[in-house]
């Protein structure tokens, strides 16, 4: 490698790590915007469009990527590429990374695929972080003090009204009952079956 071509790498490398710590520091303190506004800042702009590169008839919307102000299709989910559906982001990237229109705008240099990769890689952690967000959300959970009858078991809630316990669980919680008898319950019960079963 020649002087100037060393001077070069080294530069961007350099600049590559000061951009990952940078993130590193602003996933610790910042918000999602402050990271989305320093990714576009530091991203290299993509030439052209995916639709115009492979000439896809997908101007009737039924392609994400079209008209989609983020030109780097390979992280929209359920891109149209040749006429099928190419489903979530984690299962298209492989294939895109084989697309033409992926290698000419990333580049042949190393430095270059290199911060794509890390660009690709953020992209994930934040979809991972937004489906985890949204699953937690839907968490119902159980928690405090619950008013609960010594005797019939029965729960009061926050209107005061006593429900049965598997009523009041399944309202607060995404638990689902599904009804049996204990063997205990069974003998007090039902004895003449529990005796004849017993006998055989």
């Amino acid at each position: 490698m020649k002087e100037k071509e060393q001077l070069d790498y080294n530069e961007s490398l350099d600049s590559l790590v000061n951009d990952l710590q940078h993130f590193i520091e602003l996933s610790f303190h910042h918000d999602e915007i402050s990271i989305n506004e320093w990714l576009s800042k530091i991203t290299n702009k993509i030439d052209g469009h995916c639709w115009e590169k492979k000439q896809c008839k997908c101007k009737d919307g039924t392609c994400p990527a079209y008209q989609n102000e983020n030109r780097r299709c390979w992280l929209i989910a359920g891109t149209m590429c040749d006429g099928k559906v190419e489903g979530k982001f984690a299962q298209k990237f492989e294939s895109c990374t084989e697309c033409d229109f992926f290698n000419e705008s990333v580049g042949t240099e190393q430095i270059s695929k290199l911060k794509e990769l890390v660009i690709v890689l953020i992209h994930s952690l934040q979809q991972k972080k937004a489906n985890l967000e949204k699953a937690l959300s839907e968490i119902k959970v159980l928690s405090g003090f619950i008013p609960i009858c010594a005797s019939c078991k029965k729960i009061r809630d926050d209107k005061g009204y006593w429900n049965q316990i598997e009523v009041y669980i399944r309202d607060h919680s995404e638990a689902k009952f599904t009804h049996s008898i204990c063997p205990t319950c069974a003998t007090k019960l039902y004895p003449d079956i529990i005796r004849d079963r017993a006998d055989k």
